[in-house]
C-alpha cells in the first residue's frame, strides 16, 4: 500500500495484528460510522452491474471489495501487503488480487497488456492514503489512480481531519486498551484471548506525520501473557486545501469533500471524504 516497508512491518505474515485486523475494523465500524454502504453505494451509482470495473486500492483483507463483488459489479484488490492479500484470497479466491504499491502500481503493463486497465471507480477506503507516509508519494498515488480511471471515472477515498491540538510535537503519551476479543480462528492455544493496547504517539509537525506504537498480547486462561508483539503504525495527516491541491494538480475535476459518509458538509476534526472525476 505504502511507498516503503513499514506497512508490511506493521502487518506481518503470521502476526496477531495481521490476523486479528477484521475484528478491529468490526469494532471501529460500530463505534464510528461504518464506511461499507457509502462504498457500496458509490460502486452502484458510478459503475453499476455490467458496467464497468472497480478497484479499491489499500484492499487489505478484501472485505470492501467483497461487499461491491455481492452487488455483481466487477471488482479488484490492490495492496502491498502479502499477508493482507494471503487473507483476502482464502476468504474470497474467486476475485482478483494484485500485489502492488499504490504509487507506482501499472495494471495491464504489468501483465504484459500493452495499455493498462482502466477502471470506472477507483476507490481507497479506511484512511488508505494516510499510510502512504510521504506528501510526494502520496500525489503518486493519486496519479496513478488517474491513469487508471477512464474519462469521467471517479476516484473516492476518506480520511481523518486532523485536530490539530493533537498533532502537537510532544505527541500523546496516553495508553488505550480496547475490549478483550476472543483470538482469531487458528490461532493461539486454547482458550486464549487477544489483548490489544493502543501505547503512546509520537508527532512530527514537519512532515505531518504520526507513529502510534500498538501492542498485541495472546492471554492465557489464567492470565499470563503467551505471546507478544510490537509494532508502530505510521500516518500522515492531510489537511483539507493541501489535498484539493493535490486533486487538482492530477488533473482531477468536480472535486466534493464533506465530512462523513452521509454527504454533510466539511467541517474541522471529523473526517474528510472525497469525490473527484477524471475529465471526460
Amino acid at each position: 500500500m505504502t511507498g516503503s516497508s513499514n506497512y508490511d512491518e506493521f502487518y506481518p505474515v503470521g502476526g496477531l495484528n495481521t490476523a486479528s485486523y477484521d475484528l478491529r475494523a468490526d469494532l471501529d465500524r460500530k463505534i464510528f460510522e461504518d464506511p461499507i454502504p457509502f462504498y457500496t453505494n458509490i460502486a452502484s451509482q458510478v459503475v453499476g452491474p455490467g458496467e464497468g470495473k472497480v478497484l479499491e486500492l489499500g484492499c487489505g483483507t478484501g472485505r470492501i471489495t467483497a461487499a461491491i463483488a455481492k452487488l455483481g459489479i466487477s471488482v479488484e484488490g490492490l495492496d502491498l501487503s502479502e499477508a493482507m492479500l494471503a487473507q483476502a484470497r482464502t476468504n474470497y479466491p474467486e476475485l482478483t488480487w494484485h500485489h502492488a504499491n499504490m504509487c507506482d502500481f501499472d495494471l495491464g503493463r504489468d501483465q504484459g497488456r500493452d495499455q493498462g486497465q482502466q477502471f470506472g471507480l477507483i476507490i481507497i477506503p479506511f484512511r488508505g492514503l494516510q499510510e502512504v507516509t510521504d506528501a510526494h508519494d502520496q500525489r503518486r498515488a493519486l496519479e496513478r489512480a488517474f491513469a487508471h480511471l477512464k474519462p469521467g471515472g471517479v476516484i473516492a477515498f476518506d480520511l481523518i481531519d486532523p485536530d490539530l491540538r493533537y498533532c502537537l510535537p510532544e505527541g500523546d503519551p496516553e495508553v488505550v486498551e480496547l475490549p478483550i476479543f476472543p483470538m482469531p480462528d487458528g490461532i493461539g492455544k486454547a482458550g486464549s484471548r487477544l489483548r490489544i493496547t493502543a501505547m503512546e504517539r509520537t508527532n512530527d509537525p514537519l512532515t505531518q506525520r504520526f507513529d502510534e506504537h500498538w501492542r498485541f498480547e495472546e492471554i492465557g486462561v489464567d492470565g499470563d501473557v503467551i505471546r507478544r508483539e510490537d509494532a508502530w503504525h505510521h500516518l500522515r495527516w492531510v489537511h483539507r486545501s493541501e489535498m484539493r491541491l493535490m486533486l487538482e494538480l492530477c488533473g482531477f475535476v468536480s472535486i466534493s469533500e464533506f465530512s462523513d459518509f452521509k454527504g454533510n458538509p466539511p467541517r474541522y476534526a471529523t473526517n474528510q471524504v472525497w469525490m473527484a472525476k477524471r475529465p471526460d
